[in-house]
């Protein structure tokens, strides 16, 4: 089912009814299991109560430790407190409170106590100047530092079973303490006072190496100044060549340009605009248009062939030759205009690289120089700083350290402070109830099997038709009014007690021996045979017992037709006998009522084992045995051998109308009921319910709600009454 599309309404009231569910199972289950979890909480108080009575007293003693973050300044012949405000007061005071908890501290309070006696902290011996690890550890474990970031105290215990040593070594402690504080101190600041004057030693040395290093680089390079300003002078040189070169180019290219013109007239016969003004070109041109207006005046008056027309035309080729000429120099004077050009272009390209050069060779010996001096620099920097902390570690160790003083010193305290009642004893019935819950929790998960109805179709998704309740051993009438009205409940839920219908058969099958199945299908024909229904039990198991050598067994029936025939014309046998060797207990379980209303019972039998039941039921006969005993008897019972074990039941199935399965009230493993419906439904074989039996109805109640007394007392009631 697709939840995206249900109702939120819907949705919370699953997840509440879920979550109340769960919640109840829990309590039943906890419910179930009160005794235990009784029982548990009831040992466990006992042996606290027992641990209590034979441990041994320990007394505890504490003193008080105010350390001073604050010193004395002497200024103007007066003297005032500086509180240290920049420092964490409360990171300091752990600091503290974790210093004396130290294993240095430890060792040494072992050290007095092992100088002191013959013996160690904890008892053992030990030498006077090292102590063993034991009278260490012994001491951690029970020395107690607390401290409150709130204030400037450090309370210092130590508990031991007599309130004197314990007072004793909690002083000791303090001593210890205060011993080390104050030389720790003077240590560190000495310490560091040498530790400068060493970096400061080789700093300085470092630095007139540095220094004499640039010197060196700046007078073997020539250089004067690592300012900016020699860049910038030799950047402004080289975009002035660059401009020149510009203009250069501009230069060349109009020269080229004047050329190509040039040459282009020249060869079209004309005179080039670029040397049109030039006197002897224009002197030529005019004598050139002279001589033609010349030349044609005489052609039009005395002819073209005439000698004087013809010295006209001599004289125009001799002034155009003239004018050619001149006009070839100019374009030659012009070609070496643009070779000096490119002359002077590449000249300055030159002078351009070289520029280049020039600035990056001083830029790289000036960041080189730059680099030599930054490194002094930063010498110069790092011996000012060692200077001025070795003037600050010296002025610290001048001043005194950190002061602590005790407050309270400890005293013997009568009182003991363990072990504690109250907290042994909650624990202990904390801890057994916890436990007592988490075991009734993992008995629950066991696959113990079906404990209720639901249960069954919840789980393997086929339904529960009844309820078989266990045998008391007693025989009472509740347990025997019981046992009928279930066998009825269970005829009436599978349509068994309907007398209109034709006859029908049932198989009677279970996953494994001893789940109750005989029992079963002999009260079932018990109380069919009550309500006036004929019944024949076909016992289909193997390796049955007869109990009378002139019975017919099943066998006979299926292979001989006229005893099968003989059989069924009689329609009755000697039932009770029969069921009563078949289980001992149901005489007495399910008494018969004479009268004449009650109809025939019949039991079959069956001879042979294992081996040949395969060419019983295999064969066509056992089908005709079948159908003819439903022409004479209304309900025809078959009980199979376990499924798990035997394949009868699946052959014997497709024979039966219904088929129910009998499982072993808590017992029989929900995965083993669940493997057997599925090689039954994989044979095709419908299985219509499942038969709970040997159930305990006092402990069934228990899986439905807290009190199980009152329905069975109501129950007893009921049946006293009116049975």
């Amino acid at each position: 089912m697709n939840l995206a599309f249900q109702s939120p309404i819907r949705l919370e009231g699953a997840v509440r009814r879920h979550a109340e569910s769960v919640g109840f199972a829990a309590m039943l289950t906890l419910w179930r299991h009160k005794r235990m979890i009784v029982a548990l909480v009831v040992l466990a108080a006992a042996a606290a109560v027992a641990f209590l009575l034979t441990a041994e007293r320990r007394y505890t003693s504490a003193a008080l430790v105010q350390v001073d973050f604050s010193r004395d300044d002497q200024g103007g012949g007066a003297s005032r407190q500086q509180p240290l405000a920049s420092l964490d007061v409360g990171a300091l005071i752990e600091t503290e409170a974790r210093l004396v908890r130290s294993r240095a501290i430890v060792r040494q309070v072992a050290q007095r106590l092992a100088s002191e006696h013959p013996k160690s902290a904890d008892g053992r011996a030990g030498t006077a100047s090292e102590p063993d690890e034991r009278s260490i550890l012994a001491l951690m474990r029970d020395v107690t530092v607390r401290n409150d970031s709130r204030s400037y105290l450090i309370e210092i215990g130590f508990t031991a079973n007599d309130p004197q040593r314990a007072a004793r070594i909690a002083n000791l402690f303090v001593e210890v303490y205060l011993k080390n504080r104050s030389e720790a101190s003077f240590t560190a600041s000495r310490r560091a006072s040498e530790w400068y004057a060493a970096q400061i030693n080789e700093t300085r040395t470092a630095l007139e190496t540095a220094e004499t290093a640039a010197s060196e680089y700046r007078s073997t390079h020539n250089i004067v100044d690592t300012s900016s300003e020699g860049g910038v002078l030799l950047q402004q040189q080289m975009r002035e060549v660059s401009s020149q070169i510009i203009a250069a180019g501009l230069a060349r290219l109009n020269e080229e340009a004047r050329l190509e013109r040039a040459t282009r007239a020249a060869a079209q016969g004309l005179v080039p605009p670029d040397v049109a003004a030039l006197p002897q070109i224009q002197r030529l041109a005019e004598s050139r248009e002279v001589a033609r207006r010349q030349a044609a005046e005489l052609s039009a008056s005395v002819g073209e062939r005439h000698p004087q027309a013809e010295r006209a035309r001599l004289l125009v080729e001799e002034t155009e030759q003239r004018l050619r000429d001149e006009v070839a120099k100019a374009v030659a004077a012009i070609a070496v205009d643009v070779s000096n050009a490119r002359r002077v272009e590449g000249e300055l390209d030159a002078a351009v690289r070289k520029a280049r050069l020039a600035l990056i060779e001083a830029k790289a010996r000036e960041a080189e120089l730059r680099t030599l001096q930054g490194k002094a620099e930063s010498l110069r920097n790092r011996l000012r700083t060692l200077t001025e902390n070795q003037v600050q570690a010296q002025a610290l160790a001048d001043l005194k350290p950190v002061a602590a003083q005790v407050m309270v010193p400890a005293e013997p305290i009568m009182t003991p402070s363990g072990p504690k009642k109250s907290l042994v004893l909650g624990f202990a019935i904390i801890a057994a109830a916890a436990l007592g819950a988490g075991i009734a929790f993992l008995l629950e998960r066991r696959d113990t099997g079906f404990r209720t109805e639901d249960e069954v179709l919840r789980e393997i998704d086929c339904p529960c038709v009844g309820l078989v309740p266990a045998s008391s051993g007693t025989f009472d009438s509740f347990d025997i009014v019981a046992r009928r009205e279930a066998m009825r409940a269970i005829a009436a839920s599978t349509g068994l007690t309907s007398s209109q219908a034709g006859a029908k058969t049932v198989l009677v099958t279970s996953a494994l021996p001893g789940e109750g199945k005989s029992m079963l299908v002999d009260s079932l024909a018990l109380s069919l045979m009550e309500m006036g229904r004929s019944v024949l039990i076909i016992d289909a198991s193997p390796c049955r017992e007869l109990d009378c050598e002139v019975r017919p067994a099943l066998e006979d029936m299926v292979v001989d037709p006229v005893t099968r025939h003989r059989f069924l014309e009689k329609g009755a046998g000697e039932p009770i006998p029969v069921l009563q060797r078949r289980n001992a207990d149901l005489s007495n379980s399910l008494p018969m009522t004479k009268g004449e209303w009650i109809a025939p019972l019949s039991v079959i039998q069956r001879r042979t084992g294992l081996s040949e039941g395969g060419a019983i039921f295999a064969r066509a006969a056992f089908g005709d045995f079948v159908r003819e005993a439903c022409g004479t008897y209304d309900v025809v019972i078959i009980e199979a051998p376990p499924v798990t074990l035997v394949a009868d039941a699946l052959i014997l199935a497709p024979f039966a109308d219904i088929v129910l399965q009998a499982v072993r009230w808590n017992a029989t493993p929900k995965a083993l009921v669940a493997e057997t419906l599925k090689r039954l439904r994989d044979a095709s074989v419908r299985v219509q319910g499942i038969v709970l039996t040997g159930v305990d109805f006092d402990k069934y109640q228990s899986y439905q709600g807290f009190f199980r007394a009152l329905p069975a007392k109501k129950s007893r009631q009921y049946y006293a009454t009116f049975d």
